[in-house]
């Protein structure tokens, strides 16, 4: 067997396991086979034990109580090992601050030195400009003025707040651009403490999204790879005076990293604004597991069959027989979520000849959930067979909705057509989507997503409002699991390029409209990642 070693300190060593030794123990202790001086490591923290079969198996040692080591934990390949893990050849077991690099096949002979050369190897492939500040782990102590720290509580709770990844992302990039008044500023994460970076928000000062940084690869590498946080006072890259990055460390791992910048005619970036930086990033990454972890209570319970029954009662839900009105074609696209259910949407004919069209997201506990989307479609078929107004509807939702003791929220747009003559009623609540396209490809949006989520606020007023969709027109509603789908490079799909879509299709019969926009944003919607439910529905007026 042969472990290599790295630390945060950027050493690289390897360690030769004679192939008669049976249990190899890892420990503080210098006499362990491999010796980790740190104070958050046991004396005989863990050991490798080989069993008959000649396989490799972890198992934790006692750890005195009371000692820092008592709450170290430990991963092996970013996965918590709480129990006896088996060792495979190239597997990685992390604890504190040390990656121990495991190669149990006899025949790699020159697995400890080719890994420390490759590690090397990449250092030097990826240099920092003169005068570079690099850090290796998070500052002990740091000095901050009360406006400072009064900027930090801010940007603590407006984290704090967003729950979702994708929020989260926007939330980080607008609050480091405030405080550290930068000229770009660049966040990038993932769910596991391994693999590529998944999602990605940059932004410039002046609200733009933009192109990865200069120095981006070498930025990652330094910062994901290797945990450094570091300063260039003298960027020494055009249109970039000075820059910062930093990793986002959680108890999972490495989960991405922050970049920022300023230009040439800005103050210079120095090892104060670093620690502000820092600090900023301890809130993000903190969110960010706590997000993982949500995530990961998702994963299991879709495994535990919560989820399966959700999706059982979404398709039992799903409108069957669509009623059909002369002069308005309807067309739905619909795919299920990787990790979130809770889409709904409804076609009914109501008494007095006019058509009401619903769509939406439940959002809480599956089961609950589950009950809520139950609650949905039975209120809008009731409420339709009283030709109630929108508003109405939403209204009664929000009544049965809110509960603190088992929260569910919605966010939906509901509307109520005139097939003959285009005139509609119509409400949202929430971040749905609901675009009118024009005969000359341009959209008016209806929704407003500062309405609340019905079953958000008790007793809010929603209200309804008034619009008329004229021949040749289309209106489209999309659930908000549109814009949480990425590409394979973990690019997340815009609000802005899912609308330019929209609009393509401008004139056109629904079913060749969404033949268009699917084709258009092919590779998100057939070959990207989709986290959450996607619904697409397009009325078109003849």
């Amino acid at each position: 067997m042969h472990i290599v070693c790295h630390d945060e300190n950027s050493a690289v060593r390897g360690t030769d396991i004679n192939e008669d030794v049976q249990c190899v123990v890892i420990g503080s202790s210098p006499d362990c086979h491999v010796y980790l001086p740190d104070i958050r490591v046991a004396a005989r923290h863990f050991q490798l034990r080989r069993n008959e079969q000649d396989e490799w198996w972890l198992e934790t040692c006692e750890v005195e109580s009371n000692s820092p080591a008592e709450f170290t934990k430990l991963y092996v390949n970013a996965v918590e090992a709480l129990e006896p893990v088996r060792i495979k050849h190239n597997d990685q077991i992390i604890i504190a601050s040390f990656r121990l690099h495991v190669f149990t096949d006899e025949s790699t002979v020159n697995a400890p030195k080719a890994a420390v050369m490759e590690d090397v190897s990449k250092i030097r492939q990826h240099p920092l400009p003169a005068g570079a500040i690099v850090h290796h782990h998070v500052f002990e102590e740091v000095s901050l003025s009360i406006s400072t720290a009064d900027l930090l509580t801010s940007f603590s709770f407006d984290i704090h707040e967003s729950g979702e990844l994708a929020l989260l992302l926007n939330t980080a990039v607008a609050g480091v651009m405030r405080i550290l008044n930068a000229h770009c500023v660049w966040v990038g994460i993932r769910r596991h403490g391994y693999g590529r970076i998944e999602f990605v928000e940059s932004r410039f000062a002046d609200g733009k999204t933009s192109a990865d940084p200069p120095r981006m690869e070498t930025y990652q590498y330094r910062c994901v790879e290797r945990g450094q946080y570091i300063c260039c006072p003298r960027a020494e890259e055009k249109n970039i005076g000075s820059a910062m990055a930093i990793p986002l460390v959680s108890s999972f791992g490495i989960l991405g990293m922050v970049y920022v910048d300023r230009k040439h005619d800005a103050p210079s970036y120095e090892e104060p604004d670093l620690e502000i930086l820092t600090l900023l990033g301890a809130a993000i990454a903190k969110q960010l597991e706590l997000a993982v972890r949500d995530l990961v209570r998702k994963q299991q319970a879709i495994e535990a069959g919560e989820w399966s029954f959700m999706r059982e009662l979404q398709s039992k839900m799903d409108p069957t027989n669509v009623p059909q009105w002369d002069g308005l074609q309807l067309t739905v696209y619909c795919k299920p979520g990787l990790e979130c259910a809770g889409d709904i949407y409804d076609v009914m004919r109501l008494p007095n000849g006019l058509a009401a069209f619903m769509c939406g997201h439940v959002v809480g506990t599956p089961t609950i959930a589950a009950l809520a989307m139950a609650e949905v479609r039975a209120s809008f078929r009731f409420a339709g067979l009283h030709s109630d107004p929108p508003h109405v509807i939403f209204r009664a939702l929000n009544w049965l909705l809110h509960d603190p003791q088992c929260p569910a929220s919605l966010c939906a747009v509901g509307v109520i057509m005139n097939p003959k003559t285009g005139a509609l009623q119509y409400s949202t609540a929430g971040a749905v989507g609901a675009i009118i396209v024009d005969c000359e490809g341009n959209f008016r949006d209806l929704a407003k997503p500062e309405i609340p989520d019905i079953g958000a606020t008790r007793d809010y007023s929603y209200n309804s409002h008034g619009a008329r969709l004229a021949s040749g027109e289309s209106i489209v509603l999309y659930s908000p699991g549109c814009l949480r789908v990425s590409n394979r490079d973990g690019e997340l799909l815009s609000e802005e390029r899912l609308a330019d879509s929209i609009a393509d299709g401008f004139g056109q019969p629904s079913s060749t409209a969404m033949d268009d926009l699917l084709s258009d944003l092919e590779p998100f919607f057939k070959d990207g990642r989709q986290p959450d439910d996607i619904t697409v529905m397009i009325l078109h007026r003849e």
